[in-house]
């Protein structure tokens, strides 16, 4: 069973997780809590996040080029997608899970999906407009 102890680090990465409007990599969550912890290390990031992994406390996404990002879940039911501008690496929330559906066919079919990731590119409308002037 994995173990549950609320440490001043896992509490500090969970309050940057749960404050933060976008997925975070580990370097983003470092730059925070080094303000707090200067000298933790990334490792323990790492530790902490892969037992908040295990207890299904946060989310896992491969964003821009399969980096790791990581976001606090707002419902064990629910999990998000992104479109990603290449030039200002903004980031805008799909509004629902097109694979859905795919998903529920596969079910049908006795196939097991266990999960899935999808990551759309492209330029926003702001870097598009600067982009034409």
């Amino acid at each position: 069973m994995e173990q549950k102890r609320n440490t001043k680090q896992r509490q500090l990465i969970l309050d940057i997780l749960t404050n933060s409007s976008r997925p975070m990599s580990i370097n983003d969550i470092y730059q925070k809590i080094i303000h707090e912890i200067p000298t933790i290390a990334k490792s323990t990031i790492y530790r902490n996040i892969d037992s908040l992994l295990n207890q299904n406390l946060i989310d896992k996404y491969y964003l821009n080029d399969n980096e790791l990002f990581y976001q606090i879940k707002d419902n064990t039911n629910h999990h998000k997608h992104y479109v990603i501008c290449d030039s200002c690496k903004k980031m805008f929330d799909l509004p629902l899970c097109p694979i859905h559906e795919i998903e529920d066919v596969m079910k049908k079919e006795g196939f097991s999906i266990s999960d899935h990731y999808i990551q759309i590119s492209g330029t926003c409308k702001d870097c598009l407009k600067k982009k034409n002037e």
